[in-house]
C-alpha cells in the first residue's frame, strides 16, 4: 500500500462517535496506540469532514465518476477510546479488527462485513445483500444481523443475545455462548453449536429437517431457530474454545 496515494484527517479532540457514509468503499477499522482518531482515505475520494461535540462525521461528495471508483478508508481508533460508530456504504466491505467500541451499526445495500477480536456494547449489521464473518468477538448486549439475501456466520462469539434474520441464506452460530439466540431463515439452513449445557436452555426448533430437540428450562436462557424451507442443526459443548486455548498455552 503506497501511503502517498492517501490523504488523512486527524481529529482535534477526543472522539465519542464516528459517523461515515460513502458510496463504493473498502473500510478498515483498526486500533492504534495514539491518543487521537485519524482517518486515511484515497486521494480520489471527495469527503466532507465535520467534528462537533465529540462526533466525527465523514460524508462522501459526488465527484467525477464517483460510482466507478472503489475508495479505501482506514479508520485508526485510539486504544484509549471507546467510541460508538455508524458506517453506511452503498456497496463494499467493512472490516473491524481489534478494539473496544460502544454501539456500532454497519449498514449498506451490498455489504461484506468482517469483524475480528473486538468488543462491543451492541453490534448491528444490516443490508439488502449481506455477507458476515465474525470471529472472536464479545458483545455486552445484542449482536444482530439482518438481510434479505446472504450469509451470516458468528464464530467464538460471547454475547447476551444473538439475533439473525435472513429471508434467503444460511446462518451459522458456532462455538458461541449466548443467553438468548433467535435465528430465522425463510430459505436457508441454520447451524448452531453452543457452549453450555443443553438442559439450561428453553429450545424451540422448526425446519424442513431438524437435528436437535426442543426443551423447556426454568433458567431463563432460550434458543429459537426456524428454517422454514431448510434444515436446523443444534448441538452443545461443555468446553469453551477459549478454555481449550488456555489449556494449550499452559501445557
Amino acid at each position: 500500500m503506497n501511503i502517498k496515494k492517501f490523504a488523512a484527517y486527524r481529529a482535534k479532540a477526543d472522539v465519542v462517535k464516528i459517523d461515515i457514509i460513502a458510496f463504493c468503499a473498502e473500510v478498515a477499522v483498526v486500533a492504534n496506540e495514539g491518543d487521537k482518531l485519524y482517518i486515511e482515505h484515497s486521494k480520489n475520494f471527495f469527503p466532507h469532514f465535520a467534528e462537533n461535540d465529540g462526533t466525527v462525521t465523514m460524508r462522501q461528495l459526488k465527484g467525477p465518476f464517483w460510482n466507478l471508483k472503489r475508495t479505501t478508508i482506514i479508520v485508526h481508533v485510539p486504544e484509549c477510546a471507546v467510541p460508538g460508530m455508524n458506517v453506511n456504504i452503498l456497496k463494499g466491505n467493512i472490516k473491524i479488527d481489534g478494539g473496544i467500541y460502544g454501539d456500532v451499526q454497519l449498514g449498506g445495500k451490498q455489504l461484506k462485513a468482517e469483524v475480528y477480536n473486538s468488543t462491543f456494547e451492541n453490534l448491528t449489521i444490516k443490508a439488502d445483500e449481506l455477507d458476515v464473518c465474525a470471529d472472536g468477538i464479545t458483545v455486552k448486549n445484542l449482536a444482530n444481523a439482518t438481510a434479505a439475501d446472504g450469509r451470516v456466520e458468528f464464530d467464538k462469539t460471547f454475547c447476551k443475545k444473538a439475533e439473525c434474520r435472513i429471508k434467503k441464506g444460511n446462518i451459522g452460530l458456532c462455538n458461541s455462548a449466548c443467553d438468548f439466540a433467535l435465528l430465522n431463515s425463510d430459505e436457508g439452513n441454520i447451524a448452531a453449536s453452543m457452549v453450555g449445557a443443553e438442559s439450561d436452555y428453553t429450545i424451540s426448533l422448526k425446519g424442513a429437517a431438524v437435528s436437535g430437540k426442543n426443551n423447556h428450562s426454568s433458567s431463563g436462557k432460550s434458543i429459537k431457530a426456524r428454517a422454514e424451507r431448510g434444515s436446523v442443526v443444534l448441538d452443545f459443548s461443555k468446553n469453551s474454545f477459549f478454555d481449550d486455548e488456555l489449556g494449550e498455552a499452559q501445557a
